[in-house]
This record gives structure tokens, sequence and C-alpha cells, in this order.
């Protein structure tokens, strides 16, 4: 008799440190913030009428984890992205990611297809983030020495 009071209280025991442990991973999963990517955009430059591009997009995560990979897919096709400044660790103000392509590179993206699409994917180590796909190009002011003062076009001008 008790043998199998023993076993019914070491079954009982067992099954309330599995429950406990059920609970807490799913506190540690539900305080998780998911990541972001901001800023995602293909930038162009003109030079010596040659197209060279940009690929560029911010991680942020508040709980400060670090993105296990950073990809842009340009028509389906996945690119790694590296961090601007290798040694910036800090995910919670912010951490640049591009991809540099010359013409050549990006027209093998455009080749047979009518326009290009776009988007951007990570992951926290928690769960995938993917951006809303886009196809829009935008001129890189800053790396040709451009300024955007006054270009709303209510007259100003765009210069250097």
């Amino acid at each position: 008799m008790e043998v199998l009071t023993l076993n019914k209280i070491f079954i009982v025991a067992i099954s309330l440190l599995l429950i406990l442990a059920i609970d807490i991973g799913s506190l540690t999963a539900a305080q998780n913030s998911k990541p972001t990517l901001e800023g995602g955009a293909i930038l162009y430059t003109l030079k010596d009428n040659q197209s060279t591009y940009r690929v560029i997009v911010t991680y942020k995560d508040a709980d400060g984890d670090l993105p296990k990979y950073m990809f842009v897919y340009l028509n389906e096709s996945r690119r790694a992205m590296v961090k601007v400044d290798e040694k910036d660790l800090n995910p919670k103000d912010g951490i640049v990611y591009t991809l540099q392509m010359t013409n050549e590179e990006f027209l093998q993206f455009t080749k047979g297809k009518n326009e290009l699409k776009y988007y951007f994917r990570t992951n926290d180590g928690r769960g995938v983030v993917t951006t809303a796909e886009s196809s829009s190009l935008t001129l890189d002011y800053e790396q040709m020495g451009l300024s955007m003062e006054h270009s709303s076009g209510s007259g100003g001008k765009c210069g250097r």
C-alpha cells in the first residue's frame, strides 16, 4: 500500500514539474519582442554613366537579441547582408546592414524580368521577421554628395 502511495506522489510531483516547466517556457517566449526591420531600400548612384547599388536596412530588437542572419531577397534570389559597422553589437538602438552591388551584379536579378521586387528577412533566434515586398529604387543623394534641401518641388533645388 505504501509503495502505491509513493508512486502516486512521485507521478503527481513529476507532472507538476512538467507543467511548471511548460508555463515558464511559455512566459519566456511571450516576453520576447519581435525585431523590426526599418528603412529597407535599394539606393543607386550614377557616376561616369555607371550605376552602383546599395541595399540597406536597419535591424532593431528591444530585447537586445542579435540577428542569426540578415538577407535581402531580390526577385526571390537570396543575398546575405553585412553590418556597416562590424563593432556594432547593440540592436536596441539599431544595427545597419548593407549589400553593395555593381551594375552588372544588379542586372543579374532583373535579367528577363520587367520589374524588381525585393524584401528583407531576419531571425532573432526566436522567430522569423519579413518585411513587405517593395519595388522602389531611390537615388543615393548622400553617396553622390548631393543634398535634399528645398527639393519638395516648390521652387527649391537639389544640389551640392
